[in-house]
């Protein structure tokens, strides 16, 4: 769109102007670098940022939104005018999409609305029918009584016969009756009464909606996402029996439809993957780039020094548009690495590989630091199925306090699990992500079972300099059949200063030993956590077998999009593959982290608060009750 030198103030004071070279997509972002042909140093978003332009001094100071100032000049008039029209030009389109963007949202509340109106109605039709009915069988009980006083009576007999022939039709009807009611009683009220605007999430899909095909989210997933949960877990106290009879009937309905989709996927025993599986289009970055102020939330940060911070309800810009259960699933994403494993002959080998794999779930965190991932609600499940990586998976939050994930995978080369409890603390200039729990990898045709468990991870620098992830600590993968096993250190970085980043980081070394105690290393493996994995043939540090590389993330300003990897983007996306097949409790629908994703910080936040003050309330009333909360998968 436009490009060209202008002089770009240092971000320390007495420094002064520097020439960098500018760039300016179609799409808004404007990014520069030292020379045409040198990396990006910078992103800015022109449309989502505050713009003060000073004709005058041909200067212009960028506010783009997190507490990031970039203050330009341009070298002559024409320059300054030619970049403030363009500037202009994506501002003005800005909002008047975003008032298109509302007026097709304003609209599809009415809808929503609307179809809330028809449900009540159809509930209010529902109950007055099964009354006249309940009415009928009061007076056919009444007809009863009289008919056994007057049997005795002979003068009567042939017309009481009579009577009591047409009060069996009619008993046999009103019955007949009743099954019906009944059955349209379970219809309306297990039907989804956003069903229209389940159809415009699934659109959400495609790579060119836009937002204001997604926020009619605001309303339906909030009804959907819960109305699964209150079915579930929620006990009426007028009719506790009979919502029971229901909950026992919606678990067989589940097991029936669970033998569909087996078959519709595959069952257990498919082969996996099939022929030529249908490969769904899947989006290529997020509907919206990084929004929210990371650092109002320090002041939270700094009254919580040590505790665990999945216990406090923190502001949703500290999220990333993820849940922790899709981050369990983002472990898979260099899984193609057990399907190497699974092909090779030795324990030995195979057990390199699975440790490859433990340390590359690792890799994505370079890219992003300073959020962390939705905390998942009472019975949040989600599930992925990957044709193209042949695997499914299967997440749920089996425990609240502490917060404890169950995930299981599945694959014709391998079976995956874990179950883990996830804490967050904060520790003044840095927090501390643990993650205590066992991983469990199983290899198809081998007796082999793999266990790990990980060490801790940090984000330095938390309140100022320059923030870095970090994973410090060992990790030890071991071959529970054989015996053998893997010794990984992370090691810390090294250099950088005080508030700097380490200039020697995220090193790694992998030993491999035997089973027989011998203390002697037989493999070992070396690299970077964030870049390549390398094997030391013979333990020869100069003869070097790559293993794995880290790919870079395939999404356009991806820095822009919270560091998200192209794997990443696609797990809150519900593709023609998920469609109507999900369970309502999935985080796809999830109402808080929809808004989030497509850019809706406030409305987010307050739905964020809904959300958890109605999951309190839930927790409060098991605990009056007595009900005990189980998990529904695990």
């Amino acid at each position: 769109m436009l490009a060209g030198w202008l002089l770009k103030k240092r971000r320390k004071k007495m420094q002064g102007w520097a020439k960098r070279w500018f760039q300016l997509t179609c799409s808004g972002t404007l990014s520069y670098s030292f020379s045409p042909t040198t990396k990006v140093r910078g992103l800015v978003h022109i449309p989502m940022s505050i713009i003060t332009s000073k004709p005058k001094a041909l200067a212009f100071h960028i506010n783009t939104g997190n507490n990031t100032y970039y203050h330009l000049k341009a070298f002559t008039t024409d320059e300054y005018a030619n970049w403030a029209t363009h500037f202009k030009r994506l501002r003005v389109s800005n909002v008047e999409t975003q008032v298109d963007h509302f007026e097709q949202w304003r609209h599809k509340r009415q809808s929503v609305h609307l179809t809330s109106i028809v449900k009540d109605k159809a509930r209010g039709d529902v109950s007055r029918g099964l009354q006249a009915s309940q009415l009928v069988k009061e007076k056919l009980l009444c007809l009863d009584k009289w008919i056994q006083g007057h049997q005795q009576n002979q003068m009567q007999s042939d017309w009481v016969s009579r009577l009591i022939q047409l009060k069996n039709e009619v008993d046999i009807a009103v019955k007949r009756q009743d099954q019906l009611w009944h059955v349209v009683q379970d219809t309306v009220w297990q039907a989804d009464p956003f069903g229209l605007n389940r159809a415009h999430l699934n659109q959400d899909s495609d790579e060119n909606s836009h937002k204001s095909n997604r926020i009619s989210v605001d309303s339906a997933l909030s009804e959907t996402f819960y109305d699964a949960e209150d079915v579930k877990v929620g006990l009426s106290n007028e009719s506790d029996q009979t919502q029971f009879v229901n909950a026992t009937n919606a678990i067989e309905e589940d097991e029936k439809n669970e033998k569909v989709r087996d078959q519709h996927y595959g069952g257990t025993n498919m082969n996996w993957p099939q022929q030529n599986p249908v490969l769904p289009h899947r989006r290529r970055q997020l509907p919206s780039v990084a929004v929210g102020e990371i650092s109002s939330a320090l002041s939270i940060f700094r009254k919580n020094v040590g505790n665990d911070l999945s216990t406090i309800a923190l502001p949703v810009s500290m999220n990333e548009p993820m849940s922790i259960l899709q981050r369990a699933c983002e472990e898979l994403e260099y899984s193609e690495l057990l399907d190497k494993a699974c092909k090779l002959d030795t324990p030995m080998e195979r057990l390199m590989y699975v440790t490859v794999f433990a340390i590359t779930s690792y890799a994505s965190s370079q890219y992003r630091t300073g959020r962390k991932p939705f905390n998942p609600m009472m019975n949040e499940t989600y599930e992925n199925i990957r044709p193209d990586k042949g695997f499914r998976f299967i997440s749920e939050k089996v425990c609240h306090h502490p917060l404890t994930i169950a995930a299981h995978a599945e694959s014709k080369n391998y079976i995956y699990w874990q179950c883990t409890k996830v804490k967050s603390k904060f520790w003044g200039k840095s927090m501390e992500f643990i993650t205590e729990g066992v991983y469990h990898v199983q290899l198809t045709g081998h007796e082999d079972h793999y266990t790990y468990s990980k060490p801790s991870s940090w984000i330095r620098n938390m309140i100022a300099g320059e923030k870095y992830i970090e994973h410090s600590g060992e990790m030890k993968v071991t071959n529970n059949t054989t015996g053998d096993y893997a010794i990984v250190t992370f090691k810390e970085g090294s250099g950088g200063g005080l508030f700097g980043a380490p200039t020697k980081r995220n090193d790694i070394v992998a030993n491999f030993y035997t089973a027989d105690n011998d203390k002697r290393a037989r493999r070992r493996v070396v690299g970077k956590w964030s870049g390549t994995l390398s094997e030391e043939v013979d333990l020869n540090k100069k003869h070097l077998s790559e293993l794995w590389t880290a790919q870079i993330p395939d999404v356009e300003d991806y820095e822009a999009h919270y560091g998200f990897t192209r794997f990443c983007v696609e797990l809150n996306e519900i593709t023609e593959l998920e469609k109507n097949q999900l369970p309502l409790t999935d985080t796809r629908y999830r109402p808080d982290q929809r808004l989030y994703e497509l850019g809706f910080v406030d409305e987010a936040d307050v739905k964020k608060k809904q959300i958890e003050q109605k999951q309190r309330d839930r927790r409060h009333d098991f605990e009056l009750k007595g009900i005990p909360w189980n998990s529904r998968w695990f």
